[in-house]
């Protein structure tokens, strides 16, 4: 008897086996057609997580991980810049998971927006008086930058070119962690170079303001409601929230620093975050984070005054050469308020910086 149930035992386990290779079999099949078809129809996210379950069915799966380097190279070459934004935004978090650098830049570089050439009201009639007067720009079509310039991007431009890194880095080398995040801490002069050096060129305050406002001439980026929530942008500004440290109140621009430094996309308020975190929070033309994150960088220079005489026609205003002109609010603004916050984040905002280096400003290019 003993003998007859160690049969049965051996029996049954091997039914078990040839079972389970069989389930596996038949799930390795489904998950192939399903990677297969979802790549020949264009939706890369569904194939990359069929092709990711198959590598967890059999990690050594060589087949599959072919498979899904391939189709990561045809969803780089496909998807930036396209209507689809949630897949890319899917392919730009794979990528950075992944630290996939050379194909999450690479992305990146290719996702500009088309902008139509047309006509757009500029500045405002009821806010500061370097906005006025509101008036008619018309624009040749151009091309935008969907996101602003990431530190992966922007490491590629300082091993190529030996410019000087970021006060926040370690020599070539951003924060742990912070590959996605906007670069900040750029001169004027080096965010000029590097568009330059990608093919590109900083856009003009008109370019820039039209693609916050859209064609609908918007007073924020979502809208002419105040939406906090779809930026990042620091919740409550003011020294007194950056620090639980007692003593002597800390330099703000010290504590900006060393928040780029150790606390990577920690929480709003507390640091940079991912590109294309904010959808709610995209322009009509779907270009991201034109308010929080960084301020930007553009190709004009502050010209105190406002907009009398300048062209109507694809103007870039040209001196005097105290400062160049920053667009959008940023993640972090020690001596604001809300309303302050609120009133930095208009798409007709200007505001200008004749530092080399500030915590708060990085840039995007155009074509």
């Amino acid at each position: 008897m003993l003998v007859w149930g160690l049969v049965m035992v051996a029996v049954l386990a091997s039914f078990f086996l040839i079972g389970s290779e069989i389930s596996s079999e038949v799930a390795h099949s489904r998950l192939s057609r399903a990677a297969e078809t979802a790549v020949a129809a264009g939706q890369f996210p569904e194939a990359l997580a069929s092709y990711r379950n198959l590598l967890e069915l059999n990690p050594k799966d060589q087949p599959a991980s072919q498979a899904l380097e391939q189709t990561l190279d045809q969803a780089v070459q496909v998807l930036p810049g396209g209507d689809d934004l949630s897949a890319e935004i899917y392919i730009l978090r794979w990528l950075s998971g992944a630290g996939d650098w050379f194909r999450f830049s690479d992305a990146l570089d290719r996702s500009m927006v088309r902008i139509p050439a047309g006509s757009f009201s500029m500045g405002s009639n009821s806010d500061r008086p370097d906005e006025r007067p509101q008036h008619q720009v018309a624009l040749d079509p151009y091309a935008i930058d969907r996101y602003e310039v990431t530190n992966a991007q922007y490491q590629r431009y300082l091993a190529a070119t030996n410019r000087p890194p970021p006060p926040y880095w370690e020599g070539l080398q951003f924060p742990q962690g912070q590959g996605d995040v906007p670069v900040v801490g750029v001169s004027w002069d080096d965010a000029n170079a590097y568009c330059a050096w990608a093919g590109k060129r900083l856009p003009t305050e008109a370019e820039w303001e039209n693609a916050c406002r859209g064609p609908d001439n918007r007073l924020f980026p979502w809208g002419n409601g105040w939406g906090p929530g779809r930026a990042n942008l620091d919740p409550s500004p003011g020294v007194s929230n950056l620090s639980t440290q007692a003593g002597p109140a800390l330099d703000p621009w010290s504590v900006a620093w060393d928040l780029l430094r150790n606390r990577p996309a920690a929480s709003p308020g507390q640091g940079l975050r991912p590109v294309g975190s904010y959808r709610d929070g995209a322009s009509p033309f779907m270009v991201m984070d034109m308010v929080g994150n960084a301020s930007e960088w553009v190709a004009d220079w502050y010209n105190w005054a406002g907009y009398q005489g300048l062209p109507d026609q694809n103007p870039l205003i040209q001196g005097p050469s105290w400062g160049h002109v920053v667009r959008g609010s940023a993640w972090y603004d020690p001596r604001g308020n809300p309303d302050w916050e609120m009133e930095q984040s208009r798409c007709s905002a200007r505001g200008s910086s004749h530092d080399q280096t500030d915590p708060r400003i990085g840039f995007r290019c155009a074509r």
